[in-house]
């Protein structure tokens, strides 16, 4: 009885010695295996190399990897900051209308932007600077007229009459003042004189009376000099964000949120946008603003 048993073991050990040898050689490649993927990911680098004159010919495919996870947090901040800015600015533009014949469209050069001129009346843009319901904007914005229809999208788009309080041709710019006790919402001036070129900047309005309209871009001059009208202006502001009819007397609005222009004049060969803008510096008019709010 015991020397069967002892041959049943031992034929049972004979026939189960090629599986776990086979089991524990898989066991050891993959071991083997896994030590070398954590070798090559940790050889796998952080960030784009810098590049030194003539290296390119020796990038490797694996040298142009980047943590897609850092770049998607980094675009959904950017992505933040800008709607933040937007938010903020935005319900301080407002739409203004003037019932004066209109100027006729089709500028073509240099010149003042146009307002949107439709059934008979013509529309640009205002920015509220005081809660009381201050209204900076464009000379060239309200023609001849003394009493202008306001409307303030961030309250339902409702009208309100407001009253020509002061205007400076010098510099494009007129004030207003809406005729109601209610409070506003209302702008934070920036220093136009930290403007480089470079700086990312929106041009907020309500271009062919599409209100409340964002346009981005950059700051292509910081200090150009033109002459418009017979009007010289020393140190406007130009920019490739979107500027149109309908635009003039918004807001150029810098990163933080801060107005640091008013949009004032475009070039346009032939009529056609052409991507040059200009506002005037925002430090150029404080003055003005100051003595002229009560």
């Amino acid at each position: 009885m015991k020397k069967k048993n002892k041959k049943f073991s031992i034929n049972t050990i004979n026939n189960m010695f090629w599986p776990t040898t086979i089991v524990v050689f898989l066991i050891i490649a993959a071991i083997l295996s896994n030590s070398s993927v954590i070798q090559t990911t940790a050889n796998v680098p952080q960030s784009i190399p810098v590049l030194q004159p003539g290296q390119a010919q020796n990038i490797q495919p694996q040298d142009l990897q980047t943590p897609s996870l850092q770049s998607a947090e980094t675009a959904l901040m950017v992505q933040e900051a800008i709607s933040q800015v937007l938010s903020r600015v935005r319900p301080c533009i407002v739409g203004i209308s003037r019932t004066s014949s209109p100027p006729m469209n089709g500028q073509s050069g240099l010149g003042y932007i146009q307002s949107y001129n439709a059934n008979s009346k013509s529309f640009g843009s205002g920015i509220l600077i005081d809660p009381r319901g201050f209204i900076v904007t464009g000379f060239h914005t309200i023609g001849k007229d003394k009493i202008l229809q306001v409307n303030v999208f961030s309250a339902g788009n409702q009208q309100y009459q407001a009253d020509l309080v002061a205007v400076d041709p010098n510099t494009d710019i007129a004030i207003l003042k809406i005729r109601s006790q209610e409070r506003f919402p209302f702008v934070v001036c920036g220093n136009s004189d930290l403007v480089e070129v470079g700086d990312i900047v929106f041009a907020i309005g309500n271009p062919f009376g599409f209100s409340g309209t964002a346009t981005m871009g950059i700051v292509s001059s910081n200090n150009r000099n033109v002459n418009i009208e017979g009007i010289n202006f020393p140190d406007l502001i130009q920019t490739d964000a979107s500027i149109n009819e309908g635009n003039d007397g918004g807001a150029l609005v810098n990163i933080k949120g801060e107005v640091v222009g008013i949009n004032m004049a475009s070039y346009m060969p032939h009529a056609n946008y052409s991507g040059i803008g200009f506002a005037v510096p925002v430090n150029d008019i404080v003055g003005f603003i100051r003595a002229n709010i009560f």
